[in-house]
């Protein structure tokens, strides 16, 4: 979908070569010409009383002339689409005043291997809907002025974008910024007119930059933009470097979790327990024993790992923790999880906790103390962030023994939810404590971490290392709501983050019968997170059911197929495979704010009357996807290229692909048969012209019934992929022939005839 940008103004004059952004209006020739300067504000942070020496000693932008650039509009730029028009229109100029100071500190060693500066660029401009900022520039980790590997930037508030990028020490790079609608390469965009911005990197740990977006037309000659090119050369030439290797951003994963399916089950409301923990007088009901009668049921359905929500001591909903060290005694005690962690690993089925670390409830012994004898006296002060006015924070509370109360930060503002404050040494190490406790003493496999998306980074590397050291094969999956995942996703943080952005394209799309949402979202996945390996969900603990979110019952399958084969680690929640329903705010207790209707009992494991009516078909389909996710490689490891996608607003098509297997899924969401019949390109990079792709979900041999085709053949580069049913599903698998290992021929060794001696004879 493109964006409807009025270019009405264009003249002659403006017309400017899509190879690069222009200064003067002219047709650009060369990259060089592009290349040009202009000046921001830079703030070097983290450094220690270094005066600017040049561009080796300090941060700088070395140009000072007035700054007047022209917005560019362009309607698509990429590698191969050079010598298109593009047009702009004139703004009110911008004058941008310099703003330098430099301080210098210790070397600091990137993932690259080599010295590095984390750079953080920010701007101010205003974007419409489906707009976002990106940053661009001649260095590769910047792009190397293809707009197709620019860096996104965040939105942070307001009109303000940000992003941190590592760039190598004592180096001259030239930058801009430049709008994007969308994610395809060939999409609208308006770049930032004018002089590119210049900076020189030192040898500080951070540098701060903070530009603004100047908007009015320079010519080609100006001082400033020749001087641009001039200085990049002459730099380049008297501080010559080997080629920049850009790092490789992948986190890896447990091997384990690789090819698992996860399944969420909310303990409280699984089990049936009631919403409220009447305290310590309250008796123990070992309601966890009755996972027992589901294991068989969760085996059979093909789960590898069972992520629990919050089991831990709590009041209410299991967020308000009350203590780490227990398990709620509404489901039972650490003696019956223990048994629990035993029987599932003994049928290979891997468990993972909730953790809820950035807040407590306020029946968490540090906070009762702290409510108890007040923040002047409590030893406990500093575990949380405490005011002395009612307006300083949202919550409010009065100390037992004494004339003031106080008041405390809570998360979003629901009191009953205090904030820790994990600056605290000591509550680090009390959360550190209970993740080693649970590792290494219940033997589980690993944590899901509640709102982990607002937690400092550097929290996660530490929890990271201590998980390391006692369990070297646990997994980190983060709550990820907000924000550019890759600051909290990484090789010395969190293993992978819940992928929420995914999950409302891959049944909205459905919905509004519009793949293209899907299609933008993965282009987005992929240009954001292709290291990344997320967990995919449709269904969990916040968001409605999915039986209850699809206006078409028969896109289940769609929207299943979708979790099982798009990358990332597919987690199923508790009952949509047998289509119970529920939405946020239909629940009435009022302990749970509605949110009960998605956390109801589980039905039995076995087929009763309570089962709807859906619940049997929708079970064995889902066992189905499962069984083939598991089973093919394709699925488990294999990549996918956005180039090779092929959608229209209702059939959906792409490939994955491992070295061992390749893979072709269709979706087609129309109520109808689809003339002409879909078709995809298979370059030969996947298959051969001849290769044979299996239908391993339709047809009696894959137990799917009917009489569509058992195999497609690649001819001419093509695969046809009809006939296309209403509403149908296909996937296609290929299997790489081995090579053929060659057999030496040598000639038989005739053994050595000896002549007898006369010792032999006798």
């Amino acid at each position: 979908r493109t964006p409807n940008i009025d270019i009405s103004r264009s003249t002659p004059s403006t017309m400017m070569s899509l190879s690069r952004p222009h200064v003067s209006g002219q047709e650009l020739t060369s990259r060089a010409q592009h290349r040009s300067t202009s000046i921001g504000q830079v703030k070097a942070i983290g450094t220690k009383n270094r005066s600017l020496r040049g561009i080796a000693g300090g941060a700088a932008l070395l140009s000072s002339a007035p700054s007047f650039a022209s917005e560019t509009f362009i309607k698509s730029r990429s590698k191969s689409s050079r010598g298109k028009t593009i047009s702009t229109r004139v703004m009110e100029p911008v004058a941008v005043e310099p703003d330098v100071s430099v301080e210098v500190s210790e070397p600091y060693t990137g993932s690259s291997g080599e010295p590095m500066t984390k750079v953080t660029f920010s701007i101010e401009r205003e974007t419409e809907f489906g707009s976002h900022l990106n940053i661009i520039g001649a260095h590769p980790c910047l792009g190397a002025w293809d707009i197709a590997d620019s860096v996104p930037m965040d939105w942070v508030e307001g009109v303000r974008w940000e992003v941190t990028v590592e760039l190598p020490q004592l180096e001259l790079i030239e930058y801009k910024y430049v709008v994007r609608y969308g994610w395809d390469p060939e999409g609208y965009s308006i770049w930032q007119g004018g002089p590119n911005y210049m900076l020189a990197t030192n040898q500080s740990h951070e540098i701060a930059v903070r530009d603004k977006w100047v908007s009015e037309d320079w010519p080609s000659d100006h001082p400033a933009v020749t001087a641009a090119s001039a200085a990049v050369a002459i730099y380049a030439q008297e501080h010559p470097k080997p080629p920049f290797r850009v790092p490789d951003k992948t986190s890896l994963i447990p091997k384990w979790a690789e090819d698992s399916v996860f399944y969420q089950i909310f303990p409280l409301g699984f089990f049936g327990a009631p919403s409220l923990n009447i305290g310590d007088e309250a008796p123990m009901v070992p309601r966890l024993a009755l996972i027992a009668k589901h294991l068989d049921f969760l085996q059979e359905l093909g789960v590898s790992a069972v992520y629990f929500s919050p089991l831990f001591e709590s009041d209410t909903h299991g967020y308000d923790t009350a203590d780490y060290f227990e398990i709620d005694r509404r489901l039972g005690d650490k003696a019956l999880f223990r048994k629990v962690v035993k029987q599932c690993h003994a049928r290979g089925i891997r468990v993972v906790l909730d953790g809820v670390f950035n807040h407590t409830g306020r029946r968490h012994f540090a906070f009762r103390d702290l409510q108890e004898k007040g923040p002047d006296k409590s030893e406990y002060a500093n575990w949380y962030i405490v005011g002395a006015r009612t307006e300083d924070y949202e919550g409010w509370c009065d100390v037992t023994y004494g004339e003031h109360g106080f008041s405390y930060d809570c998360w979003e503002g629901h009191a009953m939810l205090p904030r820790l404050n994990l600056a605290e040494p000591a509550v680090r190490e009390h959360i550190f404590e209970v993740a080693r406790y649970w590792l290494v003493e219940m033997g589980i496999d690993g944590w899901r971490l509640d709102v982990a998306h607002e937690i400092s980074p550097d929290f996660w590397r530490e929890f990271r290392a201590v998980c390391d050291a006692v369990a070297p094969d646990s997994l980190l999956v983060g709550e990820m709501i907000h924000g550019n995942y890759n600051a909290w996703v990484g090789n010395d943080r969190l293993h992978t983050g819940t992928n929420y952005q995914l999950s409302k394209a891959m049944w909205s799309s459905l919905n509004d019968h519009n793949f293209d949402e899907l299609a933008t979202a993965l282009l987005r996945e992929e240009k954001l997170y292709s290291g990344l390996t997320l967990l995919n969900f449709i269904g969990n603990h916040d968001v409605a059911r999915i039986a209850s979110t699809l206006q078409d019952p028969a896109h289940f399958t769609h929207v299943s197929a979708l979790l099982m084969f798009l990358p990332g680690l597919p987690c199923l929640y508790y009952g949509d495979e047998l289509g119970m329903e529920g939405r946020p705010g239909e629940g009435d207790d009022p302990h749970c704010g509605g949110d009960d209707a998605m956390r109801r009992p589980m039905l039995p494991p076995v087929a009763d009357e309570s089962w709807p009516a859906v619940a049997e078909e929708r079970l064995a389909m889902t066992k189905r996807l499962v069984q083939i996710k598991k089973s093919n490689v394709a699925f488990q490891t294999g990549v996918m290229d956005m180039k090779k996608l092929s959608h229209t607003d209702e059939q959906f098509i792409f490939i994955r692909e491992a070295k061992e297997q390749k893979a072709v899924v269709l979706l087609n969401s129309a109520n109808h048969d689809v003339e002409p019949w879909p078709e995809v390109a298979i370059p030969t990079s996947v298959a051969p012209e001849g290769a044979v792709f299996k239908d391993i979900f339709n047809g009696p041999a894959a137990g799917g019934g009917g009489d569509l085709p058992a195999s497609f053949t690649v001819t001419n580069g093509m695969l046809y992929l009809g006939p296309c049913p209403a509403n149908s599903v296909k996937v296609l698998v290929y299997d790489v022939p081995k090579p053929v290992k060659k057999v030496l021929q040598t000639a038989a060794v005739q053994p050595k005839l000896v002549p007898p001696t006369q010792a032999s004879i006798v």
